[in-house]
């Protein structure tokens, strides 16, 4: 499903098949070079490249519970976990998901609001949740990536009014360069960096969206107040976490767990990042692998093998022409993040 246009001939696009639905940005001859099939080319629908490996055509089905499913308060989230992308989303999710009253949902990103039809899945989405505990939780920071994922925060609000909002952020420069690693990590990086950031006042470019924390921020402050929002700086997370998770806790209305900083532990940190070995690419097509992929291991082999053969991606460096365009377009939104939050983000370079 096509979610939005956006500038440079780009596409956030959803697969039309999975749960969670997979999400991608980049132009239609990258979406198919990367192995997306697509509903624009005569196809039924939008497939990612893991739903077009796995599902044979003829057995490529819509999205949606077999039967139709009122939203049960009771099962869906209170807790929301909104991004921002590698702001520590993984972290936190890992964090809260180890107190007995938290109930995390069985995959960490179920990005169910950034589907303008999730509610004809609502059911398989509650089906996420473990009952019985006083708060159920999601974590997803595409949640925050507005425009280029729109309609976010009104579906949200429609659907789960009280839930509390956790939002992390961190450095706006060192998440754009820790982002674009990710996506050589994934083999969905189109351009360098510096190309990518040519236009850093472009409003959908991909990466700068999610570091104009304010402007990300401000809708959600509207729909659900300052009282149920909570914005934790990774800067903190990372100096103290027993701090700043007993901060978190708090917000909850819980009482921290007694853990010491190893037993909390790290996760999704930059020192595991490797680039998607090219031979591991060309075999996520045809019809051998989608049998191998219904073997047990498969998903395990693959990743050790991703492990073992992918090469360390080193952090780019931004050119200084580049770097200064960027904090000159990020330093107002810095600015209204602090009047917002109250918070001095001590730390970070703008």
């Amino acid at each position: 499903m096509l979610l939005a246009p956006l500038a440079h001939g780009r596409l956030s696009m959803q697969c039309d098949l999975c749960i969670p639905p997979v999400l991608t940005i980049a132009t239609p001859a990258w979406l198919r070079r990367t192995g997306w099939t697509l509903a624009a080319d005569g196809n039924a629908l939008d497939a990612c490249p893991n739903c077009t490996v796995r599902v044979a055509p003829r057995h490529r089905v819509r999205r949606g519970d077999a039967t139709p499913q009122q939203p049960d308060p009771e099962r869906l989230p209170n807790v929301v976990v909104v991004g921002a992308t590698k702001a520590g989303t993984t972290s936190m999710h890992a964090y809260l998901a180890v107190h007995p009253e938290i109930a995390a949902s069985e995959e960490k990103e179920m990005r169910f609001f950034t589907d303008p039809d999730c509610r004809d899945w609502v059911g398989a989405y509650q089906e996420r949740f473990a009952p019985g505990t006083r708060y159920r939780l999601e974590s997803t920071p595409f949640y925050s990536k507005a425009p280029c994922y729109p309609g976010v925060v009104e579906r949200m609000a429609a659907l789960v009014p009280d839930a509390r909002i956790i939002y992390l952020v961190r450095d706006p420069i060192d998440r754009i360069v820790a982002e674009h690693v990710e996506m050589v990590a994934w083999n969905s990086a189109e351009r360098p960096l510096d190309e990518e950031l040519a236009d850093p006042g472009e409003p959908t470019s991909p990466l700068v969206a999610s570091s104009r924390y304010a402007t990300q921020l401000e809708p959600y402050l509207e729909a659900f107040g300052k009282d149920r929002l909570l914005v934790v700086d990774l800067a903190d997370l990372g100096a103290d976490v027993d701090a700043t998770m007993a901060r978190v806790f708090a917000f909850l209305d819980l009482e921290s767990p007694a853990l010491s900083a190893e037993d909390w532990g790290r996760h999704n940190t930059a020192e595991e990042k490797r680039a998607l070995p090219p031979w591991l690419m060309a075999i996520r097509r045809g019809p051998l692998v989608r049998a191998v992929r219904r073997l047990p291991a498969a998903r395990r082999l693959a990743h050790l093998a991703w492990r073992r053969t992918g090469e360390r991606i080193e952090r780019p460096q931004l050119g200084p022409a580049t770097e200064a365009a960027l904090r000159a377009e990020l330093r107002p939104e810095v600015d209204r993040l602090r009047a917002l939050t109250g918070q001095a983000f001590a730390t970070w370079s703008l």
